[in-house]
């Protein structure tokens, strides 16, 4: 039996035939060679009718001439994914190319910020005109920015109680105070923003990515590139991406000089409004990665050895701080 023996039968579905299988990514991710082509089948926990949601927009702003993604392949009844039984599996066109940013590790930002400010821009308020869906946005974030604050707490009261405290927790206490700061300054501006905000007729949701990063965005023709990995998208205030854009940024080294012209090229395209800024610099201020590292490494989440934790620590809270010294210069 061939660990490949679930993958062939997809490509009926598409009339198509798979000759040979790879793995791209394991073990979800494969690299497919048909007669009509090479494809990326991925096997997914996104349901059906999410990948039916997304990939019907994104069809939607091809037709309209944006050629800023890799396309969902559609079955031939008209279906961008296919299921057996409980799993659920997609195909897209394999794209090569990857490779010639591999020597330029910011290479990436400017495609992926100048797509996600054109998807933000072209999908604003698409088919949704109630402004009051950002609510329970804003409350599920305050909820877990308030859940990870509470259990950093609790880390911090056991690493001061061990007798031997380890190196993860040296470092950790050395800077609890700047991080539970950070925390509570976003928490309480985020609560603000919200009651500033309830009643804003004129909020706007767009469908974000959801994971802008190296790995998803990939050079065409033009130089411009094309987004991929589709499956954490949602309708969201766009800020939400340019988050997430700029953690990213900053975990690859990015700076401020070029964080600030980044923003400059993203708001060329699509323009924040005030109430969006402040959102965003909300966002950024909430120490999120050093917090998770805390959860993980406190909660036994992960299988982390002592160095491997420690460092990781120490790089997150070096990229906090570069982060947020951005955020104070440039909001």
């Amino acid at each position: 039996m061939s660990r490949f023996d679930d993958i062939y039968p997809l490509f009926r579905e598409y009339d198509m035939y798979a000759q040979t299988v790879d793995e791209l990514k394991p073990p979800n991710v494969y690299k497919v060679l048909t007669p009509y082509g090479s494809f990326v089948c991925k096997r997914t926990r996104v349901s059906a009718q999410k990948l039916l949601l997304v990939s019907g927009v994104l069809r939607h702003l091809q037709q309209r001439g944006w050629d800023g993604t890799v396309p969902y392949c559609y079955t031939k009844y008209d279906e961008p994914y296919v299921q057996q039984g409980e799993t659920t599996y997609y195909l897209t066109v394999w794209m090569p190319g990857g490779e010639l940013w591999d020597n330029q590790p910011l290479a990436w930002a400017t495609p992926t910020v100048e797509r996600l400010a054109e998807l933000h821009h072209l999908t604003q308020n698409f088919r949704f005109d109630d402004p009051r869906q950002v609510e329970p946005l804003i409350d599920s974030l305050l909820k877990r920015w308030q859940h990870l604050l509470a259990h950093a707490e609790k880390a911090a009261d056991l690493a001061r109680e061990r007798l031997y405290p380890s190196p993860f927790d040296v470092v950790f206490l050395a800077n609890q105070a700047y991080v539970s700061e950070l925390a509570q300054t976003a928490i309480a501006r985020l609560r603000d923003w919200r009651e500033r905000h309830q009643t804003h007729a004129h909020f706007r949701l767009s469908l974000i990515h959801g994971f802008p990063h190296p790995a998803h965005i990939m050079p065409d023709r033009s130089g411009k590139g094309k987004l991929l990995n589709f499956d954490r998208a949602l309708f969201d205030t766009p800020t939400r991406d340019l988050t997430l854009f700029y953690r990213a940024y900053f975990h690859q080294a990015g700076d401020a000089a070029g964080a600030s012209q980044l923003f400059h090229h993203y708001t060329s395209i699509f323009p924040l409004r005030p109430d969006e800024i402040d959102l965003l610099s909300i966002f950024l201020t909430y120490p999120e990665r050093v917090m998770r590292d805390i959860e993980i490494y406190y909660g036994g989440m992960r299988d982390w050895n002592e160095l491997y934790a420690v460092k990781r620590l120490e790089k997150d809270i070096d990229r906090l701080m570069r982060l947020n010294r951005w955020v104070q210069q440039a909001f």
